[in-house]
């Protein structure tokens, strides 16, 4: 915990520093001016700033302090009410599997199972295989086959199962407990060697694709996505910049069609450094 505590600190104290000064600066500054007009109409003020010279003094740098803390701080979690909608938008560092939500993860446009071979152990989408579908692919691959029945496909010469590709932007749900795993095709993957790539259009369409999905069979449910395009098909922008689309295309679909009363993001740990989640909730605040 107090490992956690110190990077915050540090983080935030390395981009907002001049922030912070400002802020202390002027909270010393009020409290000085508070004191003149107090010790010019008051005796007894005056007598008790001499008597007390350095609690006054200990007083002035404790709330200059605070208020530097309190400006600078690399906060884990934000959140803000999506204008015009009933819809609140939460971003916070953890564990996208330990939430008691509805998840959204992005998947390759073939809805791949094989974990290890195509897909990585370490993406959300093998780690879901192997954690919350013990690792069996087969079952894995008829509940995504089942999901995706209706769904329009194009045969590919792929040298590999499964060789049906589905559009950018398909979406299947699968139960899980009492919640739903909603998988969007969210990225284009090489017929030969399986590697999935996708850039901020194919996102875009993707997440509209899946968010609809989400209208249409998450009964409002609580939902949570992770920092989407960031891992193994990454869109090959910066995270602070992928974050801000995200928040973005869901305030865009939220505002026009609707969404569950409750979003959140859960981004990694490893982009603590790379992300400013207080400039995301500064942004839409002021809408």
């Amino acid at each position: 915990m107090f490992s956690g505590v110190f990077k915050s600190f540090k983080v935030g104290s390395r981009r907002r520093w001049r922030t912070g000064i400002e802020q202390a600066l002027s909270v010393a500054g009020a409290i000085w001016l508070i004191t003149e007009i107090a010790t010019k109409v008051s005796d007894t003020a005056e007598h008790w700033v001499k008597q007390h010279g350095d609690w006054y003094t200990a007083i002035v740098l404790a709330a200059a302090a605070i208020w530097f803390i309190k400006h600078t701080y690399e906060v884990r979690s934000v959140s803000f009410d999506l204008p015009t909608t009933g819809t609140k938008i939460a971003i916070r560092y953890g564990d996208l599997f330990a939430q008691p939500t509805d998840w959204l993860i992005g998947v390759g446009e073939f809805f791949d199972s094989n974990v290890g071979q195509v897909v990585s152990k370490n993406s959300l989408h093998g780690k879901l295989i192997n954690n919350t579908y013990n690792g069996n692919a087969a079952v894995f691959r008829s509940l995504v086959d089942e999901a995706l029945v209706g769904a329009k496909a194009t045969p590919t010469a792929r040298p590999i199962q499964p060789k049906l590709k589905y559009d950018i932007g398909t979406t299947a749900v699968l139960a899980n407990g009492p919640h739903k795993v909603f998988l969007v095709a969210m990225s284009r993957t090489d017929l030969q060697t399986s590697k999935a790539s996708s850039d901020v259009s194919t996102l875009w369409q993707a997440l509209g694709g899946a968010l609809a999905s989400v209208r249409i069979h998450g009964n409002g449910d609580p939902l949570s996505l992770p920092l989407i395009g960031n891992g193994q098909s990454s869109v090959n922008i910066e995270p602070q910049h992928l974050l801000r689309l995200i928040a973005l295309a869901l305030v865009d679909y939220g505002r026009k069609v609707g969404l569950p009363k409750q979003v959140s993001i859960i981004v990694p740990e490893d982009c603590f450094e790379a992300l400013d989640i207080r400039e995301i909730r500064r942004d839409w605040r002021k809408r």
